[in-house]
């Protein structure tokens, strides 16, 4: 912290009341491992600092509905770090969906692949930590699915961790039936050798696909003679690094706290990961209603 801190002339301290009771401190990051968000971000919200916490927003839907209630009765703003909807080819992707650009769509699928952390965060490794790859790295597109298309009504996936022999190495593969009707195929993975995603959505007016190890960022193609076939936008995340923006984003809405990844949004999708992960678990499917769990309230 010193060493991070004397350059740009900080504080630092090993106390976190310390710097929670700062007067001139507005705001606070929580960047811990996961299973800690919770006592954090209480401990924040007793100060009366407004919270962004990284995602996920906790490892069980009791921590995630603490968190939320402690901030409302703090009056203070909590959002999470769910920074792929601040990516510029999935928020692109967004706009394009909302405007119909191919049409009524079925089937979406969507990759993201890296090598397991643990070499530099051991602590992913624990499930108890962490939550594994689904809560860690597969959230991230079930998040950004619910952002297109709404509540999810059923979930069936598989996943390595379900066996003994797999403790860290981890692939899932998670199909979503949304309550619209579309269908999504979500691939997650931390068995591969290098980071990539991708998003492929067919509808009936045509195709958009996004993958990141492509030169084109995006590209839509459309099934009319007429239309232009394919066009490439150029949204590129240098002029503005999508952690950044997602933090500018919690600075300016701290007032209005109308955050685009808000405390509830978080839990939504968390209780999302929680069913991949139960069907996982039993090999069953996972039926909910109105974007939750059937039956289960506040169990992870």
């Amino acid at each position: 912290a010193r060493v991070v801190a004397e350059p740009l002339g900080a504080r630092y301290t090993s106390n976190p009341n310390e710097a929670m009771a700062a007067a001139d401190v507005d705001a606070v990051i929580v960047a811990v491992p996961t299973v800690h968000h919770r006592a954090v971000t209480e401990m924040a919200a007793k100060y009366g600092k407004h919270v962004f916490c990284e995602k996920p927003i906790a490892l069980t839907l009791e921590d995630a509905n603490a968190m939320v209630e402690a901030c409302r009765e703090a009056g203070v703003g909590l959002m999470v770090g769910h920074v792929v909807r601040f990516f510029p080819e999935y928020a692109r992707i967004q706009q394009l969906l909302q405007d119909g650009a191919v049409g009524q769509v079925g089937v979406v699928r969507t990759r993201r692949l890296n090598l397991h952390p643990r070499s530099v965060r051991p602590w992913y490794a624990d499930m108890a930590q962490s939550g594994g790859m689904i809560l860690d790295l597969m959230i991230h597109d079930l998040d950004t699915l619910r952002w297109y298309f709404g509540a999810v009504k059923r979930v069936m996936a598989h996943s390595l961790s379900s066996a003994p022999r797999q403790l860290t190495v981890d692939y899932a593969l998670a199909i979503l039936r949304f309550e619209t009707g579309v269908i999504a195929h979500v691939e997650g993975s931390w068995a591969h050798s290098r980071f990539r995603t991708a998003i492929e959505i067919a509808g009936s007016d045509g195709l958009i696909r996004h993958a990141s190890d492509e030169t084109a960022a995006l590209t839509v193609e459309r099934t009319e003679p007429t239309a232009n076939a394919s066009y490439v936008v150029p949204s590129s995340p240098l002029a503005e690094g999508p952690y950044h923006a997602e933090l500018r984003h919690f600075f300016e809405h701290l007032e209005d706290q109308r955050f685009l990844t808000d405390g509830v949004e978080a839990t939504r999708s968390l209780e999302l990961a929680l069913a991949v992960r139960t069907s996982v678990e039993t090999g069953q499917p996972v039926h909910l209603e109105d974007g939750r769990v059937r039956g289960e309230r506040g169990a992870a």
